[in-house]
C-alpha cells in the first residue's frame, strides 16, 4: 500500500506587469502605515503610488534606502553600515542569517528542503534589479519584522490581550487600547472595506482615492488589481457599483447579504470622498514644499561658489609704487604652486613668505607684483632681506605730526615741550615754583615768562586781555600749562594799574628779546623791580578785598 503525498498550498505566479497589480504592494504599504511612521517622514512617501514609483526605480532610491535601513534597524537594532552605498550589502547579510535557520520564508525551496539566498550570484545590488525581486524582499523583511522584531510584536500582544511568560510573577497586565487607538486591534488588522454582490472585495490603506480589489483570498486562484488611484477615478468606481447595484424591494421581499453588503459599500465609499478631499490637499502642499526645495538647491549647485583646497596657498603681495589715478587697482593674482625641490617641515610652512629672496628662488615661486588702492605703507625692508625695526621705521614719516605715545623718537614730534609733571608732595612744589622762577624765553613764539614764572600766551583763547593780570600759582593746586590765574580789576582809578600792566609788559619784551633773565644790571636793578612788583601787588590786593575773584574760593 502506498502513501500518498499531499502537496503544499503554492498559489500560482503573479501575471502582473505593475506593482499595482501584486497584492505585496498592499501588504508592505498597510505595514508602514500601521506599525511605523514613516508615512509623512520620507520625503516623497505620500501614497501607495510613492512606493510603487520607487519600486520602478533602476537607481538608489532615497524612499527605499530609509525603509531598508528602518526595517533593518527593528530586526537588527545593532546594525550599522545604513546609508545607500551600503545598504545592499547590509540587506543581505541580515537576511543571510535567517536564512540559514529551519525557519521557511518565501524562499524556501522544496526540492532542497532549504531557503534559498536570492542575493546568490547577485549583479549590481538591491537598486540594479527589477522591481519584483525588489517587491518580495521587502514582503519577506515584513514578515520578518512580525514574527521577530521585539517593538512590533509587543505592540501585537498588548492589542490582542497575549502576555508572555505567564508563569513568572510580573506587574498586572495592561487593558487593551481602545478602538480608537492607533495601536488597537480593530486598527492594525487589515480588513476589506466591504464586497459587492460580484464577491469582490475591495481594499484601502489610507486616505488616498487608490482601492484594490480581489476575489477570495483564501483561494489559491485569488486575482488582484486595483481599480482607482485618483479621485476621477474613485468617483467613477462609485457609479459603476450603483449601476450594478440591486433593484429596489417590493412588499415582503427581503435583500441577501450580497445584496446587502453591495448597498453598504456604496454608501461606505460616499463617505469617504471628503476625507479624499482633504488629503488630496494635503499631498499637493506637501509636493509644493517638495519642488520648492529642490528648486532652492538646484540653483545653489549651479551659483558659483569661492573655494579653496589646502594643498593651494595664495599669496597677496602690495607694492608700495602704485599710481593712485588707476581704477583697476587692488586686484588679485592667483599663483598656482609648483612642486618645490625638497620638502620642508610645517614650520617652513607657517613661516613661509614669498618677499625672502632666498625661499623664493629655493621654491621656484615666481614674484608677482599686484596693486592695491589703498594709501597704507607695504612693510619696509632693511638692507639684509628683514623687516625694518621700529627706529629705523620712524625715517619714512615725512614730516608728519607722530605722537610720542606710538614710540616716535624727538625728531619727528612736534611737541617739543614736553608735558610738566604735577606736584605729589609740597616739597617737590615748592621746588617746582623757585624752578619756574627763573624761566623766561618764548615756546614757538606763542607763550612768554612773566616775573613770577608764570607762561603766558600771547594769543590764541587763552590770552590774557589788556584788562587782566597774572597772578601767582595758588600753593597746593595743580599746576597746569594750559591756563594761569587771572583776575580784572575793579573798575575805578586806573591809572596806577595801567601803569604797572605797561611796566610788567616792557619787562616781558625785553625778556623775549635776551632770551633768559635780564641779568646785566646787576642785582640792584632786581632787587628794586622786585620791590616794586611786591608794592604793586598789595596795593592791589587792598582793592580786591571786597570783590569776588577766584582767590576767594581757594
Amino acid at each position: 500500500m502506498t502513501s500518498v503525498v499531499g502537496k503544499g498550498h503554492v498559489c500560482p505566479p503573479s501575471t502582473a506587469t505593475h506593482p499595482s497589480g501584486r497584492w505585496e504592494s498592499l501588504f508592505v504599504y498597510s505595514f508602514i502605515c500601521k506599525f511605523t511612521h514613516l508615512r509623512g517622514k520620507i520625503e516623497g512617501l505620500e501614497s501607495p503610488m510613492d512606493l510603487e514609483e520607487a519600486l520602478l526605480s533602476q537607481e538608489p532610491n532615497e524612499i527605499l534606502s530609509k525603509l531598508l535601513a528602518h526595517f533593518i534597524t527593528n530586526l537588527k537594532p545593532q546594525t550599522r553600515n545604513l546609508s545607500t552605498d551600503q545598504i545592499s550589502t547590509t540587506v543581505a547579510s541580515v537576511l543571510s542569517e535567517y536564512f540559514k535557520s529551519s525557519e521557511r520564508t518565501i524562499y524556501w525551496n522544496e526540492e532542497l528542503k532549504r531557503n534559498v539566498d536570492p542575493f546568490e550570484g547577485l549583479d549590481g545590488g538591491f537598486f540594479a534589479t527589477d522591481w519584483d525581486f525588489k517587491l518580495k524582499i521587502l514582503h519577506q523583511l515584513v514578515e520578518l519584522q512580525l514574527c521577530h522584531g521585539v517593538n512590533i510584536k509587543s505592540t501585537i500582544d498588548r492589542a490582542w490581550g497575549v502576555s508572555q511568560n505567564k508563569h513568572k510573577k510580573k506587574e498586572a497586565a495592561t487593558a487593551p487600547p481602545e478602538p480608537a487607538d492607533s495601536q488597537s486591534q480593530e486598527k492594525l488588522q487589515l480588513l476589506p472595506l466591504g464586497q459587492d454582490s460580484r464577491r469582490k472585495r475591495f481594499w484601502i490603506a489610507d486616505d488616498s482615492p487608490r482601492v484594490f480589489v480581489s476575489t477570495n483570498p483564501w483561494k489559491t486562484t485569488a486575482t488582484f488589481s486595483t481599480v482607482s488611484s485618483t479621485r476621477g477615478e474613485y468617483i467613477d468606481l462609485i457609479e459603476e457599483l450603483k449601476a450594478s447595484a440591486p433593484p429596489e424591494l417590493k412588499k415582503g421581499e427581503k435583500r441577501s447579504k450580497l445584496e446587502q453588503g453591495h448597498i453598504a459599500l456604496i454608501k461606505i465609499l460616499e463617505s469617504r470622498i471628503e476625507a479624499i478631499d482633504a488629503e488630496l490637499t494635503r499631498v499637493q502642499k506637501v509636493r509644493k514644499r517638495i519642488e520648492q526645495r529642490r528648486a532652492l538647491l538646484a540653483q545653489a549647485e549651479v551659483r558659483e561658489t569661492r573655494t579653496r583646497r589646502q594643498t593651494q596657498r595664495p599669496d597677496y603681495v602690495y607694492s608700495n609704487d602704485f599710481d593712485e589715478s588707476e581704477d583697476d587697482a587692488d586686484e588679485y593674482t592667483y599663483q598656482e604652486d609648483e612642486a618645490p625641490d625638497e620638502e620642508f617641515d610645517d614650520d617652513d610652512f607657517l613661516n613661509f613668505r614669498t618677499d625672502a629672496p632666498d625661499r623664493a628662488k629655493k621654491l621656484r615661486i615666481p614674484a608677482v607684483v599686484g596693486q592695491r588702492r589703498s594709501s597704507r605703507a607695504a612693510t619696509k625692508l632693511n638692507t639684509n632681506g628683514k623687516r625694518e625695526s621700529s627706529s629705523e621705521s620712524w625715517s619714512h614719516w615725512r614730516g608728519e605730526r607722530r605722537s610720542s605715545r606710538l614710540g616716535a623718537p624727538a625728531e619727528v614730534q612736534l611737541d617739543v615741550e614736553p608735558p610738566l609733571k604735577r606736584a605729589r608732595t609740597e616739597e617737590s612744589t615748592i621746588s617746582t615754583q623757585s624752578s619756574d622762577h627763573a624761566t623766561t624765553g618764548t615756546t614757538n613764539g606763542k607763550t612768554q615768562s612773566n616775573s613770577n614764572g608764570l607762561k603766558i600766551k600771547i594769543s590764541g583763547a587763552a590770552a590774557l586781555k589788556p584788562t587782566e593780570i597774572a597772578l601767582e600759582q595758588i600753593a597746593g593746586k595743580k599746576r597746569s600749562k594750559f591756563w594761569v590765574y587771572a583776575v580784572e580789576p575793579i573798575p575805578g582809578p586806573t591809572a596806577p594799574l595801567q601803569a604797572a600792566v605797561e611796566e610788567l609788559g616792557a619787562i616781558a619784551s625785553l625778556t623775549n628779546t635776551n632770551g633768559h633773565a635780564d641779568h646785566i644790571n646787576g642785582s640792584a636793578n632786581d632787587h628794586n623791580y622786585l620791590s616794586s612788583t611786591d608794592e604793586m601787588e598789595m596795593d592791589y590786593d587792598r582793592k580786591l578785598e571786597d570783590s569776588l575773584s577766584p582767590l576767594d574760593s581757594v
